[in-house]
């Protein structure tokens, strides 16, 4: 991986798994898009063994939007307030996904908290990228939660999905050092970069795993 600034990435893999037939993923997002755009790049380049069958997204105008939109990709705007309650909601996407024969979920700035029913359907098949070395620093602000501790250490962190917010088992993790000029601004940039880097290694090996249960459970 070429250096951004010195980090430290662990596990510290060098090659995508490979997968015939390729992984089908779908990704949630709520803002930018700007990590949904590296795996559609990697798609596209062909460097990672992945079929993104859809986006969805909860935010209007969301840019994830308009790059699944761009490559031609189907996309979803799944808007809470339009059901009675979030259990609701979260049948509406849970039905899209199944509908889809999604293998791997990706949750790529999704700003929601998944329901225990919703790690449940997909149980094990859900990963998630956070701002953060998991398990410091977890909710909605852990950039700015980490400059107001004077922390020396941050990064970001790709773990399973579990009924705890921010829990799960770690895949991989970046870390790199706070420096003393940094502001919200700079470390998020630093982090949104590093994060580009460990997310499609994540889902390379979250993919590697769900098919080896699936071979030994058909075997």
């Amino acid at each position: 991986m070429e250096s951004i600034e010195h980090y430290l990435v662990s596990p510290d893999l060098k090659k995508f798994n490979k997968f015939e037939p390729k992984l089908n993923i779908a990704v949630l997002a709520s803002g930018e898009g700007t990590n949904f755009q590296v795996l559609i790049d990697l798609c596209k380049n062909k460097k990672l063994d992945i079929d993104i069958k859809l986006l969805i997204s909860n935010k209007e105008n969301a840019g994830c939007i308009k790059r699944a939109i761009k490559s031609n990709i189907p996309n979803f705007l799944i808007l809470e307030n339009n059901y009675e309650n979030k259990e609701k909601f979260e049948a509406e996407i849970i039905k899209i996904l199944k509908e889809s024969n999604v293998e791997l979920i990706v949750m790529a700035g999704w700003m929601k908290i998944a329901s225990e029913n919703f790690v449940n359907s997909f149980k094990d098949r859900i990963i998630n990228i956070h701002p953060s070395l998991l398990p410091s620093f977890k909710g909605k602000n852990p950039i700015n939660d980490a400059l107001k501790s004077k922390a020396l250490i941050t990064g970001c962190s790709v773990h399973f999905v579990d009924k705890e917010v921010d829990n799960g088992k770690l895949i991989i993790q970046a870390a790199l050092s706070i420096k003393t000029d940094d502001n919200l601004s700079s470390l998020t940039n630093k982090i949104h970069d590093i994060e580009h880097k460990i997310l499609p290694f994540a889902i390379s090996q979250a993919g590697l795993t769900i098919r080896n249960k699936l071979r030994i459970k058909s075997s």
